[in-house]
């Protein structure tokens, strides 16, 4: 599940580092604004956002003359009908820790990194474990070592 696909981090480097080498390399580079309200763009954060495309992808879509790109922001307010059309599925998950609610706002914004389908297969999935911040995620984790830990020991006796 690519939900944790950001979690790697020295590939997100490796390719970080690949990119850089290519951007030297490229006479041109293009610096990009947002095609809605003109903010500077980043290829880094672009590239952060899309890690399962390589470097070479991610600099030829960048400097594609033909193609526009959109800020986190705008991307979103255009993604804005889609949450709500998964809002409307499922409206409130609870916390797989500590129970407490979290709704579909929450859990984005917490998870900003998530793509749509992303989101809409980690959230519409009840099988599927969220926590409503980092601490309640480690101590699941920490619990369920500690089970697992148990439950070896009593096979053992």
């Amino acid at each position: 599940m690519s939900y944790f696909r950001k979690l790697n981090n020295a590939a997100l480097w490796d390719n970080i580092h690949k990119l850089r080498k290519s951007i030297k390399l490229e006479p041109n580079f293009k610096e990009r604004v947002c095609w809605n309200c003109k903010k500077e763009l980043n290829i880094y954060d672009f590239l952060s956002d899309n890690i399962e495309l390589s470097h070479v992808f991610i600099l030829s879509l960048w400097q594609n003359r033909i193609l526009e790109f959109h800020c986190c922001e705008c991307f979103k307010n255009l993604k804005s009908h889609e949450l709500k059309s998964i809002e409307r599925d499922l409206k409130i998950r609870h916390c797989t820790y500590c129970k407490s609610p979290i709704d579909l706002y929450k859990f984005t914004k917490y998870n900003n990194y998530l793509k749509i389908y992303e989101l809409k297969e980690v959230w519409l999935n009840i099988e599927s474990p969220i926590y409503c911040d980092n601490f309640c995620q480690k101590k699941h984790y920490s619990s369920l070592r500690a089970d697992i830990k148990k439950y070896k020991k009593s096979k053992k006796n």
